[in-house]
C-alpha cells in the first residue's frame, strides 16, 4: 500500500507542473488571440476613416472608442452604416463578441454611446433588416449633457453665450455669467457638482451604471427596458407596432383595432418622435443625424 502511495505522489509530482505550464500557456495564447483581435480591428477601423481609434475587449463586450469633428456632419443613412460597418468590423476580428460599444468623442467635449449587436450591424448592411429596425435595435445613451436641444446650435467661437444666444443655455447646475473667469465657453458658471458622476475633460459623465435624469441635474440608477421597445427622456416606450401589456411591464404585439375606432396605441407617433429626438442631437453632435 505504502509503494502505491509513494507512486501515486511521484506521478502527482510528474504531472502537475505539465498541467500548470499547459494552463498558462492556454492563458497566454488567449490573451495573445484577443490582443491581435483588438489590433486588427484597431487597424480597420483607422483604414475605414475613423480618427484616434482605440479598441478595449472585456469578456463577450468590444468598446470601440474615437474622436470626431463636431464639423462633420452626415445623414441619418450615412450615420448608421457608419454605426453598422463598425459593427459589421467587430463580428468579423472579434468574433466572440455579442456587444460592442461605440463611443464617439467630439472635438466640443460631448460623448455619445452606441451599443449594438455586431450581428444587427451585419444585417443591416446585408439588407436584412430595415433602417428603423436596425436603429431601434441600437442603444443610444449620452455620456455627457451636451447643449440644450434647440432649434440652431451654440457656436461660441462667433461670440455667442448664454447672454445672447439661446442655444447657449447653462445646465440646470449652472448660472450664466460669461464675465466670471470661471465660466466656461458658453459662459455658465457651475454651482454644484451632478451627483453620481465624475469630469472627463471638461464635461460631466455618469458613473458606471448610472444615467442623467431627464432634467440633466444628476445621473441615477439605468432604467432598462423590456424587449421591442426603446428609451427616450428617461421613461421606456413600446416601438411602433407593439403596445404595453395589461401589467405595464412587457411590450406585445397590436391587437387589431377596427376601423373608426380609437386606438390606444401611440407606439408609431412615439417612434418618430424619437427619431425626431436622435435627430435633434445633430446641435451638439453633428456626426449623429441631419
Amino acid at each position: 500500500m505504502s509503494n502505491i502511495f509513494d507512486r501515486g505522489q511521484r506521478f502527482i509530482k510528474l504531472i502537475l507542473p505539465l498541467m500548470i505550464i499547459t494552463a498558462v500557456c492556454a492563458t497566454i495564447v488567449s490573451a495573445g488571440i484577443a490582443l491581435a483581435g483588438e489590433e486588427s480591428l484597431e487597424n480597420r477601423l483607422s483604414a475605414y476613416g475613423l480618427a484616434e481609434v482605440s479598441v478595449s475587449l472585456s469578456g463577450n463586450e468590444v468598446t470601440v472608442a474615437y474622436t470626431q469633428p463636431v464639423s462633420e456632419a452626415s445623414s441619418l443613412s450615412e450615420q448608421l452604416a457608419k454605426i453598422a460597418t463598425t459593427l459589421s468590423f467587430v463580428s468579423e476580428e472579434v468574433p466572440e463578441a455579442v456587444l460592442a460599444r461605440v463611443e464617439q468623442y467630439f472635438d466640443d467635449g460631448q460623448i455619445m454611446e452606441i451599443s449594438g449587436k455586431p450581428s444587427d450591424g451585419v444585417a443591416f448592411l446585408n439588407r436584412q433588416i430595415s433602417e428603423d429596425d436596425f436603429m431601434g435595435n441600437l442603444e443610444f445613451t449620452p455620456l455627457t449633457r451636451g447643449p440644450l436641444i434647440m432649434p440652431g446650435e451654440c457656436e461660441p467661437d462667433l461670440g455667442e453665450n448664454c447672454e445672447n444666444c439661446p442655444e447657449c443655455g447653462c445646465y440646470p447646475n449652472e448660472r450664466c455669467d460669461p464675465a466670471d473667469p470661471q465660466a466656461n465657453e458658453r459662459g455658465c458658471v457651475e454651482l454644484s457638482t451632478p451627483e453620481n458622476a465624475h469630469l472627463e475633460g471638461s464635461e460631466y459623465v455618469c458613473n458606471e451604471g448610472y444615467e442623467w435624469n431627464s432634467d440633466l441635474t444628476s445621473c441615477v440608477p439605468k432604467l432598462e427596458c423590456p424587449p421591442n421597445a426603446f428609451k427616450f427622456q428617461g421613461e421606456c416606450y413600446c416601438n411602433s407596432g407593439y403596445e404595453w401589456d395589461t401589467e405595464g411591464k412587457e411590450c406585445v404585439p397590436v391587437q387589431d383595432v377596427q376601423p373608426g375606432e380609437p386606438s390606444s396605441v401611440s407606439g408609431e407617433s412615439l417612434f418618430d418622435t424619437f427619431k425626431g429626438f436622435i435627430d435633434s442631437f445633430i446641435n451638439w453632435v453633428k456626426a449623429l443625424f441631419t
